[in-house]
């Protein structure tokens, strides 16, 4: 009898070791887990400048955008809506821009879209949570 208790005993002493174990490495993982979603957005800070259409070519629009912020931002991560139309992203490649796919802090650059049949009234550009809104001219 004595032997099947000491048995039983590390048999359970096993057990709590390898559920010991399990909750260590489960604790470990939720904090990596937490650690890898904790990341960190730019916040740029960008104006709308200007948004002048003119009927030249079926309609031109330039956008005169800066960067008033400290952070350079890719202008793949810049969008502008006309009217409340579908965004687009100002590193598209229907558009003609005077930049080298990168708006630097202090920097000033235009966007030129064609094509633009009506004139529009409302321009927005948004870049991550900022955003900056001007009536077209």
């Amino acid at each position: 009898m004595a032997g099947s208790s000491i048995a039983g005993m590390i048999v359970g002493t096993v057990f709590i070791v390898i559920f010991a174990s399990a909750t260590v490495t489960m604790v470990d993982n939720i904090n990596k887990a937490q650690q890898a979603t904790e990341v960190n957005l730019p916040d740029p800070e960008i104006d709308l400048i200007t948004a002048i259409w003119t009927s030249n070519d079926g309609g031109t629009l330039v956008l005169t955008i800066s960067n008033v912020g400290s952070e350079t931002i890719s202008v793949n991560h810049i969008y502008f809506s006309l009217d409340g139309g579908t965004p687009l992203s100002i590193g598209d490649s229907s558009l003609t821009l005077d930049s080298t796919g990168s708006l630097f802090p202090g920097e000033t650059i235009d966007v030129t879209q064609t094509g633009v049949a009506d004139a529009p009234t409302d321009a927005l550009l948004v870049a991550f949570e900022y955003s900056s809104s001007v009536t077209v001219t």
